[in-house]
């Protein structure tokens, strides 16, 4: 083994162990300590590769977005409106519960961010933001809308709506996140959000 595999390895060891960590615990609450000692790695090796415990936390955060971004990307079909969004949440669901971890640390993330920490993760989501707002326009494009109300104000609107829907989330469960409701909650919501609530006669 080279050196450059040897600290691939090294640097993927130290990330799986933070992410149960961080997963577990949440960023306040995790430990360097317990990371090195349940990775089986000394806490210098760790901050060889990572500044600090928010270095790690950001590292881990990355690589949960990427993946699940790659994964949604390749699995989500393209095919009609209704189907996008039903397809969409049916992908996702399957990767949170293929990825335990990774859906703690995603929810964690989501729904309780540290507040200093706010900005840097907006950035590391970055992606997925975009593939979400992506699948927006479609959306949009498929179907007929005001005319009087922009694409722009549109996806303006959803990014709130998202915003609101995960502090009302957050604030009726608690500390603790059932995944599959939240799902099947942003499902139903983000539906009310394109389609309303009232029936209009023709």
């Amino acid at each position: 083994m080279n050196r450059e595999e040897k600290n691939l390895n090294t640097k993927t060891k130290i990330m799986e162990s933070a992410v149960k960590e961080f997963a577990s615990h949440g960023y306040e609450a995790a430990s360097l300590n317990v990371i090195s000692e349940k990775g089986g790695i000394s806490k210098g090796i760790i901050y060889h590769y990572f500044a600090s415990k928010e270095d790690l936390y950001l590292a881990c955060i990355r690589e949960c977005f990427s993946d699940l971004t790659d994964y949604l990307k390749k699995n989500v079909k393209e095919t009609e409106t209704d189907d996008i969004l039903t397809d969409y949440f049916a992908v996702r669901t399957e990767y949170f519960k293929n990825n335990s971890e990774r859906a703690k640390l995603f929810f964690g993330s989501v729904l309780y961010p540290p507040d200093f920490l706010q900005n840097k993760i907006r950035e590391e989501r970055k992606e997925f933001d975009q593939l979400n707002r992506n699948m927006m326009k479609k959306i949009i494009q498929q179907n007929p809308v005001r005319k009087d109300i922009s694409q722009k104000e549109i996806i303006e609107a959803f990014e709130i709506f998202q915003n609101l829907l995960n502090a009302g989330f957050r604030n009726v469960i608690g500390g603790r996140a059932d995944i599959v409701k939240h799902e099947k909650s942003c499902r139903a919501a983000l539906n009310i959000f394109l389609y309303g609530i009232v029936r209009r006669e023709k």
